[in-house]
């Protein structure tokens, strides 16, 4: 075992010891200085430049990516056409700089089909960038005039570069298959390096690096881009959010507020209405029982007075219980939240506006516009928060009033109770202490009691409750009107509210932008 230990040890030490052998570049069976190994003037060599673009590339794609989570629709399709241009710089690049990875650490092979290959790539890309220009001036509005230019300067800088590989490649070319010609006869690293395209390499490195520092100095700037892009989707999301809250409370808030008015002021009303509907039905069914005593009472004279009386009672009962079911049905009390949602409906769009034009300038770079949204950001929350408070407080304010009016209202019905009261008290007071056994001339002198309470009834009855009935409609709708001017007053005085303070944070931030 001990035996077998140093034996072991001795190769490693061997193997560690002994020089490397040296691995073939671009197809050539010898190690070429800056291609896969090594460095030309500090300027390091193929296969770790490409690995320092490849790397730069996947920056772009990272940067991409968080353009796919834009959360506003609007926001994401303006920033299409800088998606678009991203990826299709990745996409197109990652073929180019892969394979001349590849091909830096090929060992054998027809160079010629692997650099036209990567030629073909090369190609592709410089097509493309007519297209790319063309998706990029489609973003004018969300970048703003100067970060297209600074975008399209950049996509400028980047496809000559691509363009100059191919000049780089044609040098090298020639250089690689005459050694490879040299092979039958296995050429030494000497003959290699006499036929080594060490200009090239080295102007081919230059490129890479110069790929990269183009690269390197955008990155910062396309991400300073995004972020902003971001930033204004969170803002324009949060303000949606919030306004949409806010439609939905101002929704429930009057549904609430008419459900007091309900309660309060129209079924109120409607209770009064029946109270008086159900009193004047009991009193009148009691005056009937007490009449239909007389309906075969000896004195004839008595019995057709009872008689016609009854029916007169029955047929005002009849008629009052309907105009009073018709008054609680015509008694419909509510405000209308039409205009208040109108209000609300303008604050929204007007804030909305107003974010859209100071969120395309954040994102367009504007001077001075990323200080002035960290100072006046939230204060685009606070517009829409007020004026619907506001609207919210127009509401209450007008039930607590529309409640003190059902008041008033309800006193305007109790005419009608009186009114009713007065007239079955006439025939209670004829059949005050009148019995079958009363004597003649008491019936007789009720009679003419009774057909007095009749004309009362038939003259004055109908007409009185039906005028005073009339005059509660009437009052009861110059009320709704006062109701609803009072109401519309106030959603008013909010929309010019609203209108002041949008001018008020537009003047601010421009102030600031200033």
């Amino acid at each position: 075992m001990k035996y077998r230990l140093a034996l072991l040890t001795v190769l490693v030490v061997a193997v560690a010891t002994r020089p490397s052998a040296a691995l073939p570049d671009f197809a050539v069976p010898a190690r070429m200085t800056g291609v896969a190994s090594g460095s030309l003037d500090s300027s390091g060599n193929v296969v770790q430049n490409t690995a320092r673009v490849l790397n730069l590339l996947d920056q772009f794609q990272s940067i991409t990516e968080s353009l796919y989570g834009l959360q506003t629709p609007t926001l994401y399709r303006l920033a299409t056409g800088l998606r678009v241009v991203l990826d299709s710089l990745v996409e197109s690049g990652s073929p180019i700089f892969q394979g001349l990875s590849n091909a830096a650490r090929l060992s054998t092979g027809n160079i010629t089909t692997v650099f036209d290959g990567i030629r073909r790539s090369i190609n592709g890309t410089i097509a493309l960038h007519e297209l790319h220009q063309s998706a990029l001036n489609g973003t004018v509005l969300l970048l703003g005039t100067g970060g297209v230019h600074n975008i399209s300067t950049v996509l400028h800088q980047l496809v000559r570069n691509v363009a100059n590989l191919t000049g780089a490649l044609d040098e090298i070319e020639p250089a690689i298959v005459a050694i490879q010609e040299q092979e039958l006869s296995r050429p030494t690293q000497a003959q290699v390096d006499g036929r080594y395209p060490r200009a090239a390499i080295r102007r081919l490195n230059g490129i890479l690096l110069d790929y990269v520092n183009i690269g390197q100095a955008t990155v910062p700037q396309i991400n300073a881009v995004v972020n902003r892009i971001r930033m204004m989707d969170g803002f324009i999301g949060r303000l949606a959010a919030v306004t949409g809250g806010l439609w939905g409370d101002l929704n429930r808030t009057l549904a609430a507020v008419n459900g007091s008015v309900y309660a309060g002021v129209q079924q109120r009303l409607h209770t009064t209405a029946r109270t008086i509907r159900n009193s004047f039905n009991a009193t009148v069914l009691g005056t009937a029982r007490k009449l239909k005593l007389f309906f075969l009472d000896d004195l004839e004279e008595l019995q057709l007075v009872a008689r016609n009386a009854s029916a007169l009672l029955v047929k005002r009962l009849t008629n009052v219980t309907g105009a009073l079911d018709g008054l609680v049905n015509r008694t419909v009390v509510r405000l209308e939240g039409y205009e208040s949602e109108l209000v609300l409906n303008r604050t929204i769009a007007a804030v909305t506006d107003l974010a859209w034009r100071f969120a395309l300038s954040v994102t367009s770079s504007v001077p001075g516009a990323d200080i002035c949204y960290a100072r006046y950001n939230y204060e685009f929350d606070k517009i829409p928060r007020l004026i619907y408070g506001s609207l919210v407080a127009c509401g209450q304010g007008e039930a607590r009033t529309l409640q003190s009016v059902g008041g008033g209202l309800s006193g305007a019905l109790s005419l009608t109770q009186a009114q009713l009261d007065a007239e079955t008290s006439n025939y209670e007071q004829c059949l005050g202490g009148l019995v079958p056994g009363s004597s003649d001339v008491l019936k007789r002198q009720r009679i003419v009691c009774l057909q007095g309470a009749e004309r009362i009834s038939g003259v004055l009855g109908d007409a009185v409750v039906d005028a005073q009935l009339s005059a509660f409609q009437a009052l009861l709708q110059k009320e709704m009107s006062y109701s609803a001017e009072r109401h519309h007053q106030c959603v008013r005085t909010s929309g010019h509210l609203m209108v002041a303070e949008v001018k008020r944070l537009w003047s601010s931030i421009a102030n600031c932008l200033s």
